[in-house]
């Protein structure tokens, strides 16, 4: 794989996205509401967000996330009523308002007082709400941006993300909870007022394609449960075995692994002749397994441990979301399905592994054969949910378009037509002699993309998927994503109608 390979992905990259490969807005919006994320839970109940620096207890943090999965469950239930919802601009007001104020709530919880008891649980219960609309705002967004973007801009919002973890931990207790407590504000601000997230002049068409929901949400599931319950058993027992306190192992190392997460999903998207994604997850479980099977070595620990026991389940989470950002994108469905029912399942398994953890944390001090079976039993795990569960074949089907000649045979033939059902119009010139400046005129005509007119031009004049991906330096997935939308957008639903409405043909 030589440079003219890289250089070719590159420009790939940027034609797709355009003259802004990434929209720095969205990232720091984005940034803001996934340091929140760390600040207050990565830690498992362990922040230390609170005025006194004391540790958050463990009931806030499991009322919360409860909170947060019955907002994304609940949203993906209800629909297009939770649509409506967050039209109504007090509502997308509330949502960052509300996971203000409860992070001002958790802050005052660490006193043993009934006071600090009811602060906590109300804090707790806010705050799940108002960060799991947040979060299914940047799944609205990301939604309805292409797959290349969402590659480019993600990783790198959590990276930064993971710096001002960093950051701020080392700041006093009271500033830190000042800065905690702006960060939803700031990503609130940018989610709705700038970027125009569920307002009505910025609705993004909903078109459905036949999408096997319920069969993504049941392997996503079960693969991010057994993901998580794995990664809790095992940093309970690391962290424990080596002494090291949940500060001292996130302080630098989340940032570091961070920073390999975004060195793996750049370097698949530049250097790997498949699909990203699938690269990515391959990456994932890979430094997952390794990190697990070598748990009873890892005595001692110090950085590079603890950046491999992060980088794994990190690069994992980062995954999901790209993936229900791709699958949203590509069969048109809706961000709060896919969103609420994927992400959700994520912060199921979060918990579970919480809940794993402490579990494993009550036969501390381990003996090495203890050690050895939690790491057998978390290699197991996350092997059986890449082998299983949630399969690389599972992954190519969600993320690689089926052939649209396949669906030919289901369309009632008709009249070639606009997206509004209308005739492409006549001008009654006489037809050009040149087929590409037809294609030139029909693209325009159908507002397509350059890389979708391209895309269109060579698939037109009878290049396969396979030419088309050599000649435009694209993967196989990418030309069928851009099938898709050209089809979309012309309203047909087969080579041969595309070719007839290029050519003006009416279909009797």
């Amino acid at each position: 794989m030589g440079f003219d390979y890289i250089a070719g992905n590159l420009r790939t990259c940027l034609k797709e996205t355009g003259n802004r490969p990434i929209s720095l807005n969205r990232v720091m919006g984005f940034t803001c509401i996934r340091a929140w994320v760390y600040l207050m839970f990565v830690g498992a109940a362990a922040s230390s967000m609170t005025w006194s620096g004391e540790p958050i207890p463990s009931l806030f943090y499991v009322v919360s996330t409860g909170s947060l999965c019955a907002v994304l469950f609940g949203s993906a239930a209800a629909g297009d009523r939770f649509v409506a919802l967050m039209l109504h601009p007090a509502a997308r007001v509330a949502a960052p308002a509300l996971t203000t104020a409860g992070t001002l709530l958790l802050a005052s919880s660490a006193t043993p007082n009934g006071a600090g008891l009811g602060c906590g649980v109300l804090g707790a219960i806010v705050t799940g709400i108002g960060s799991g609309a947040i979060d299914l705002g940047y799944g609205e967004l990301y939604r309805n941006e292409p797959p290349i973007r969402t590659t480019l801009e993600v990783p790198l919002a959590f990276f930064l993300a993971a710096v001002v973890f960093s950051v701020v931990a080392f700041l006093p207790s009271t500033a830190g909870c000042a800065v905690c407590s702006l960060l939803p504000v700031a990503s609130g601000w940018i989610l709705f007022a700038d970027q125009h997230a569920w307002s009505r002049r910025h609705r993004a068409q909903v078109r459905p394609i036949d999408f096997d929901l319920k069969s993504f949400a049941w392997r996503i599931g079960v693969c991010a449960c057994l993901v998580g319950i794995a990664d809790g058993m095992v940093r309970a027992a690391f962290l424990s075995s080596n002494n090291l306190s949940i500060h001292v192992f996130l302080q630098w190392p989340l940032t570091g692994a961070g920073l390999l997460t975004l060195v793996l999903v750049y370097g698949a998207a530049l250097l790997s002749s498949e699909q990203s994604t699938r690269t990515i997850y391959k990456a994932a479980i890979f430094v997952m397994a390794f990190f697990f099977m070598l748990l009873p070595v890892f005595t001692g620990a110090q950085d590079v441990e603890s950046v491999l026991a992060l980088a794994g389940y990190g690069t994992f989470n980062v995954l999901i979301w790209m993936l229900l950002a791709e699958i949203s994108s590509n069969y048109r469905l809706s961000s709060t399905e896919v969103f609420g029912i994927g992400w959700g399942m994520v912060t199921l398994g979060v918990l579970l592994g919480s809940i794993a953890g402490n579990l494993v944390d009550r036969f501390a001090p381990f003996s090495p054969q203890f050690l050895s079976l939690i790491a057998l039993i978390a290699t197991m795990a996350v092997l059986l949910s890449f082998l299983f569960v949630f399969r690389e074949t599972d992954l190519i089907a969600l993320t690689e378009e089926p052939e649209d000649e396949k669906d030919a045979e289901k369309i009632e033939p008709g009249v070639a037509s606009r997206p509004d059902k209308s005739p492409v119009p006549d001008s009654g010139e006489p037809r050009r002699s040149r087929f590409q400046d037809r294609c030139q005129e029909v693209a325009a005509a159908f507002e397509l993309s350059p890389k979708e007119t391209e895309v269109m031009i060579l698939f037109a004049k009878g290049r396969s998927a396979t030419r088309i991906q050599e000649e435009l330096f694209i993967s196989k997935g990418t030309v069928s994503t851009h099938l898709r939308h050209i089809y979309q957008k012309m309203d047909v639903h087969s080579k041969q109608e595309m070719l007839d409405l290029i050519e003006g043909v009416k279909r009797e």
